[in-house]
Formats: C-alpha cells, structure tokens, sequence
C-alpha cells in the first residue's frame, strides 16, 4: 500500500475517518457510515509500520511505555490528519481523522450566527458540544478565524493535538500542543494564565479540574473557548454541575450562570441529496432568563422553551427548530429531521398543522 496515495483517494471520496485494524481491510468513514475498502486484511506488521510511520523518533520512544497516543500526520500541502495509535489485543490499531488544511469560515459550513458574537466577547465561556464527530473542532477552529481577522487579540490555543492550524492575521497566536509543549492539559492551562492571554482556547474540558480552571479564567476577564461531549445545551449545564461532589454544586452553578455566555450544541444531518452531512445546531445564550434556570435547579427543564423563543432577539434555538429549518430548506429528508429532533412527536405534530 502506498499510504498518501490511500490517504488521499479516501478524502477525495468524503471518507472524514480511516481505521486500520489486524485482520481486517482499511475501513473507512464516508458522511457518517463505515466503508470497508476492498484492500487486503492487515497484518500485526503492517499495523506496526503503519504506526511507527506516524510517531516521530521521540514519540515511538515514548509510546513504548503506553496503550495509546495521539499524533498528527501531513502530507505536505496536501493534507493533514489527527492520529490515534492503540493497542487492540496486543497489535497495533490505528483511528485517523482528516483536518483540511484550509481554515473553516463561519458563514461557509453553517455555523449558527451566534458563533460570530460569541468570538467577539471579552470574557466569558462559550462551549461547544456534541458527540464525537460532529464538527466541533471545526466550529472551534472557525471561531477562532473570525477573532484573528476581527480583533488584536493574544490567543493561546491548548490542544491534543494540535489540529487546525493559524497563521498571525490581526492576532497573536500560540497553538501548544499536549505532550509537546506541556506535559497536561492542567499544566498549560495554568500556565497560560501567565502568558497575557485574551483568548484561551481549551481543546475539550476533560474533568472537574478543567472545568474550574476555565470558568476561573473566564472571571478573571479571558474569552474561554471549549468542548464538552454532550448532547444538547440542557445536557451540558446539568453535566458541568455534576462534575463536583454534591457540597459545591451551589458554588458552582452560580460560578457557571455568571461566566457562561453561550453554549452551540452540533449534530451532522446527512443531506438530502447524499452529497454530504449538514450542520444542524442548537444554540443557548445566557439570558437573564436562562440564567435564572440555570441558579434554580427546578426550573432548569424550561431552559429549552425559552430557547425557542429566543431566536429573533438572541439567535438562539432548539435542536427542533434547527431540523425544521433544514427540513424546510429541502436540504434533508423528514426521516432524518425526525431522527435527529429532540422531541421528534412534536415535529410531526407542528407538521401535521402546517
């Protein structure tokens, strides 16, 4: 197998994931579904050349005393890759996610309106969630785009590893990567208190450490930026505050309903055409009527409600509202609008009225 011709057939085909695995042919990911290619079965050896391809020397010395690590693979302009080496009953096997070279715009993938405010803040938190998957590192890397052409910022990304990447624009920007400009994740996000950061970019909040650093940083006048592997907004303030043992959740939440400013919660749509997946995205500002909801722990089921109701002053809305716009639109299938609702009978129910 020449790999970089394979690597590159597959993303020319819409393949975002390439797994390699003993015993069985490349598989690949083409707009959500796994492919099996018609290569052969890999053997132990390939997967072990394949994996030391991807690690560099120091790497390859490092990873003998782990399971798993994450790297990143280019082939020169041509394409960039996130790389997952682990072990699967003793062999080696491989996850790879393509990052395209060209940095994302807002305003070209379907990234709600919202995203373009929220990047012009000076200092709260913003998330953005979803399974794995769904375009939140892409969000993300957008964002951070419209900051660098929009505002003379000081931006420090922390990531692992580093995926898309920024050249100096209007701002300053230092991308570090986990493992090799810092040994943790907690390690670079004190650090970078201390390098006269306006924007610090965390590449995923991991645990309840990670989630104090950040809102401290917010209060302490940064625009944090962040994912979480959540569901949908509601999801996401309830797991943030589950995060820490029961006696500090009162601290916490109100920490959370004065820093947090907006939460983009992402699912990929395949589109009607079958020429892809679209974005589908619920978006939640922290108005003070969420804030409310998010203080009281019994009012925080009407979060979604007032959602809804807060698309044309806030640009805020449900993942309900987001399908049926798309539905609307023609750009994807009742079916899918349905499967991806969060509360698919009342879907059908406005639809039935209309």
């Amino acid at each position: 197998m020449n790999l970089n011709q394979f690597l590159l057939s597959v993303i020319q085909k819409g393949a975002s994931d390439i797994h390699f695995k003993v015993g069985s042919p490349p598989v690949v990911r083409v707009f959500g579904d796994l492919i099996v290619t018609k290569s052969a079965p890999l053997r132990p050896q390939d997967t072990s050349t394949l994996a030391f391809t991807f690690l560099n020397e120091s790497e390859g010395r490092h990873f003998s005393s782990l399971t798993e690590i994450d790297t990143t693979y280019t082939i020169g302009q041509r394409a960039r890759f996130r790389v997952n080496i682990f072990k699967s009953k003793g062999h080696f096997s491989i996850a790879m996610r393509y990052i395209p070279l060209e940095i994302p715009k807002i305003d070209e993938r379907g990234i709600p309106k919202a995203a373009k405010d929220f990047a012009m803040e000076p200092r709260v938190l913003v998330l953005v969630t979803g399974v794995t998957g769904s375009g939140k590192s892409t969000t993300l890397a957008a964002m951070v785009d419209y900051i660098n052409n929009n505002r003379r910022s000081h931006i420090i990304t922390i990531e692992d590893p580093i995926e898309f990447i920024h050249d100096d624009e209007k701002s300053l920007i230092n991308q570090r990567e986990v493992g090799v400009d810092s040994p943790s994740f907690m390690n670079a996000m004190r650090s970078a208190m201390r390098e006269d950061p306006d924007v610090i970019l965390i590449g995923e909040l991991r645990d309840n450490d990670a989630v104090a650093t950040a809102i401290r940083a917010a209060e302490t006048g940064h625009l944090v930026l962040s994912t979480f592997h959540t569901v949908d907004t509601t999801e996401t303030i309830n797991s943030l505050i589950s995060f820490f043992p029961e006696h500090q959740q009162p601290q916490i939440r109100a920490q959370i309903a004065a820093n947090l400013r907006g939460i983009i919660s992402q699912r990929l749509v395949r589109r009607k055409d079958n020429k892809g997946r679209i974005l589908a995205a619920e978006v939640l500002v922290n108005t003070s009527s969420i804030r409310d909801c998010i203080l009281d722990e019994e009012k925080r089921l009407d979060i979604p409600r007032y959602s809804a109701k807060g698309g044309s002053e806030y640009n805020m809305q449900t993942f309900d509202q987001a399908v049926m716009k798309l539905y609307k639109a023609g750009l994807i299938s009742i079916e899918n609008a349905l499967a991806n609702a969060t509360n698919p009978t009342e879907i059908e129910r406005i639809m039935q009225l209309e």
